[in-house]
């Protein structure tokens, strides 16, 4: 038995001069969507509620953009945004939720990051960088890595309780952010830099402590805008990114990358 699901993520939907349209798209039933669908609330959920009328079942996690002008009150911009999903036909916002379907189970976060993601830079001087580029105060960015930490304990309490579950044979994980720093340290453009700091939560892989039975399969990310599709210690992890117009970042011509899960 094979679960299959398409994989899209950081649509920047406000970014691209042409309306959002993916009908005639879809390879699968399913769609996993990894963050980053825009910076304005309500064109999220327009593009989500378009997104469940071409798949069977969309599965979204948030990402840091649609919280942009709510960073100073997460929690609040949190339950909005799960309330407005909530009337969303076909959509399930997966942070709080676990997705089974034929024996694998989909279970994510946003994982937002901690200042640390490259222990060769400084963690101070990252966190102040990135309070003076999205012009917070040092409170709204420790909210922030409050955030990343909160998202690590959810997620791997969530992963613990799976190893049990008898309906769950694998696991997808998804996180808007990447886990590994190996995954992007290679890139010339984030070496050395603080946007490497702060592009992943350095304390996401402690999920695999919890992981005993070896049930996670396939990690999706988005976030990071160039192609990573790689197996590490026997994980798979993928991202298929759009990414914002008008940068060389970014996907004029985009297309679902179709993941398979094998039972």
């Amino acid at each position: 038995m094979q679960v299959s699901f398409d994989l899209i993520s950081d649509l920047h939907v406000e970014t691209w001069p042409d309306p959002f349209d993916w009908t005639g798209m879809p390879t699968s039933m399913i769609a996993v969507v990894a963050g980053d669908v825009s910076r304005d609330r309500d064109t999220v959920v327009e593009t989500l509620r378009h997104l469940g009328q071409c798949y069977r079942a969309v599965i979204y996690i948030d990402g840091n953009d649609e919280h942009r002008w709510h960073l100073d009150h997460l929690s609040e911009s949190y339950q909005n945004l799960a309330d407005e999903i909530a009337q969303i036909e076909n959509v399930v916002f997966l942070q709080d939720n676990v997705v089974v379907i034929d024996g694998v189970g989909f279970i994510g976060t946003n994982a937002w990051w901690t200042y640390d993601f490259d222990n060769t830079d400084s963690y101070d001087s990252s966190k102040q960088w990135f309070a003076e580029r999205y012009n917070i105060d040092l409170m709204t960015a420790n909210a922030v890595e409050a955030m990343a930490l909160q998202d690590c304990r959810y997620l791997t309490k969530s992963i613990k309780r799976l190893q049990t579950h008898r309906d769950v044979k694998q696991l997808v994980v998804i996180t808007h952010t990447p886990p590994n720093v190996e995954l992007l340290e290679h890139d010339p453009d984030l070496e050395g830099s603080h946007r490497l700091n702060c592009s992943g939560n350095s304390h996401i892989l402690k999920a695999f402590i919890e992981d005993t039975e070896e049930k996670i399969h396939t990690w999706c990310f988005g976030h990071y805008h160039n192609d990573v599709d790689t197996v590490i210690h026997g994980v798979r992890y993928v991202n298929n990114c759009r990414g914002r117009a008008n940068t060389p970042w970014s996907k004029s011509v985009y297309q679902p990358k179709k993941i398979t899960v094998e039972l």
